[in-house]
């Protein structure tokens, strides 16, 4: 989960530094989204897993965070958007 985090952190990192260099893509912000959102959904459910019972009950934010993290996959483009647009630009200089 550790790795998951900080894979999520460095491409979100990367795609600001390159927004404040001026030269940010598109592919960059889905790549950042895509990572964090489906890095979310893995990291709650393995958590989720991890403490059983527990792990849903309302005194953890964990539970909020677990049921939450679904919307966080559809705002801003769904997961199979940021897919789109990602494999948009690895395609598009082989004009394919």
């Amino acid at each position: 989960m550790s790795l998951e985090l900080k894979a999520a952190e460095l491409l979100t990192m990367h795609a600001a530094w390159k927004l404040d260099q001026g030269n940010m893509t598109d592919t960059d912000a889905a790549m950042a989204k895509l990572k964090s959102t489906e890095m979310l959904g893995m990291v709650s459910d393995e958590a989720i897993q991890i403490l059983g019972g527990m792990g849903l009950m309302d005194e953890l934010p964990l539970e909020r965070i677990w049921r939450d993290h679904r919307v966080e996959r559809i705002w801003d483009g769904t997961s199979e958007i940021q897919r789109h647009i990602i494999s948009r630009a690895l395609l598009r200089p082989l004009e394919a």
